[in-house]
């Protein structure tokens, strides 16, 4: 396993899109050769699944900052649950992983700019997304939930309507609660989110109930909790990749419906997280 650390000081959505695409050209450099050639090579592959296997690794975007999905442990080794699906798939694939790490803000570029093949964060399939990235059949579900201050007056994620949230520019979660009627305030990451709250700034942020629940296992005094309910029916998280890898897509659907049907996941899930996150057949 191979980790290159793009943003080992920055959180989660921690650059916005436009100042972290000025860095592309040095880190496509970092990146170039890796596959015995260009950077950019594999991706515009008409066959990208060869590429990968002829190089004998794929190159996974992740955050590396966002537990308890991929972050860093106390040994400074990546670790998370989708860190060992990550490394699930590439077995299967008969090839090792190769983490890049990016802020979120410019991860799904990176695939653009060929910096890695495909992307494992958390992602979820929007119908915008799917205009231009083909996805894989959904390995996790992510549901979202509300936190606010505890003595703010709302109750439930149904009163959001007219009330101030603090989101991350690119987040679906920003969607979710604009849609709803929210005020939104931008921030570059969850941490950001959270102390805008805590100090009155904003008074409320939405995300994926793993991210809070890791929030209040760290910080179980927090001045914080979470509205009754959810926003919206929940989504389906998948694997981001270029359009049109068929035979990718493929390999990877099949090695995700292995590990869905056998419980693999579901262990993996229960290891880090307590809870089975498998998306509902």
């Amino acid at each position: 396993m191979t980790v290159l650390n793009t943003s080992a000081v920055l959180n989660r959505r921690s650059l916005l899109l436009g100042a972290a695409l000025a860095g592309t050209t040095g880190l496509l450099a970092a990146c170039s050769g890796g596959n015995g050639s260009s950077a950019g090579s594999a991706q515009s592959s008409s066959n990208l699944l060869e590429s990968i296997k002829s190089a004998g690794k794929i190159r996974i975007g992740v955050e590396g900052t966002y537990r308890p999905y991929t972050y860093h442990d106390a040994s400074g080794k990546l670790a998370g649950f989708e860190y060992d699906i990550a490394e699930t798939l590439a077995k299967d694939l008969g090839v090792t992983a190769e983490y890049i790490e990016t802020p979120w803000d410019s991860l799904i570029a990176g695939v653009d700019a060929g910096r890695y093949d495909i992307v494992l964060n958390n992602v979820a399939p929007t119908e915008e997304r799917k205009k231009k990235y083909d996805f894989s059949v959904p390995y996790a579900h992510s549901r979202a939930r509300v936190g606010v201050k505890k003595d703010s007056s709302l109750k439930n994620a149904s009163e959001i309507s007219g009330h101030s949230a603090a989101q991350s520019a690119t987040s679906n979660y920003r969607k979710l609660v604009e849609e709803r009627g929210a005020t939104i305030i931008e921030v570059t990451g969850f941490d950001e989110a959270i102390e805008q709250v805590l100090t009155g700034r904003a008074e409320l942020t939405a995300n994926d109930s793993v991210s809070f629940a890791e929030y209040f296992k760290e910080h179980p005094d927090a001045n914080l909790r979470l509205l009754e309910g959810e926003v919206g029916p929940g989504t389906n998280v998948a694997v981001l990749l270029p359009k049109n890898q068929t035979a990718l897509k493929d390999a990877i659907d099949a090695s995700i419906k292995k590990h869905l049907g056998n419980g693999d996941f579901k262990a993996i899930f229960e290891k880090h997280v307590g809870e089975d996150l498998s998306p509902a057949s």
